[in-house]
């Protein structure tokens, strides 16, 4: 008789501690955080303003000095089924005649959230543009909600550069 009480009473207690435990939540993929902190929440965008850039080959790094109507320029990320790119002259354009859209496109993260993608189809022949220049992915260095720093490599004559490429959230 004690014993089936035993038996009865581990079979409730491993009931309870089976139906207790719940599954935890599946964690937020990389790639959604990222979206989030680039462009905001889903349907609305966030526009960056260039801070530095710097370009590294060998073992030298030069930064880049930029006229202010460069530092100027808005790039705007929504958070769209499309994820559209653009990127506008600022206040003050470096060439008058030039048009106030000066790229557009779409915008990606890899799966893991590492490496930032911007296909820039639409663009002019401004001075403004910046990842139509480019065609290469970005590795993501920082993204928070205020700083995104990227590193571009591009192999030129035979020789790899590393562009490091800062932006501030506006």
């Amino acid at each position: 008789m004690k014993l089936n009480a035993a038996v009865t009473l581990l079979a409730c207690w491993a009931l309870v501690f089976i139906s207790s435990c719940k599954k935890d939540e599946d964690p937020e993929p990389a790639y959604e955080v990222q979206s989030r902190l680039l462009a905001g929440a889903k349907g609305s965008s966030k526009t960056w303003k260039l801070s530095s850039a710097s370009v590294t080959y060998g073992s030298n790094t030069e930064d880049f000095e930029f006229s202010a109507c460069f530092l100027d320029n808005r790039y705007k990320f929504t958070n769209n089924a499309s994820q559209d790119y653009e990127a506008s002259e600022g206040a003050t354009k470096c060439n008058s005649t030039d048009p106030t859209i000066v790229e557009s496109g779409h915008w990606s993260f890899t799966q893991d959230g590492g490496i930032l993608i911007v296909l820039a189809y639409d663009y002019t022949n401004s001075d403004g543009v910046l990842f139509a220049y480019f065609t290469r992915p970005a590795t993501v260095v920082e993204l928070t909600d205020t700083s995104l720093r990227i590193d571009i490599e591009v192999e030129y004559e035979g020789d790899l550069e590393t562009y490091h490429i800062n932006f501030e959230a506006i």
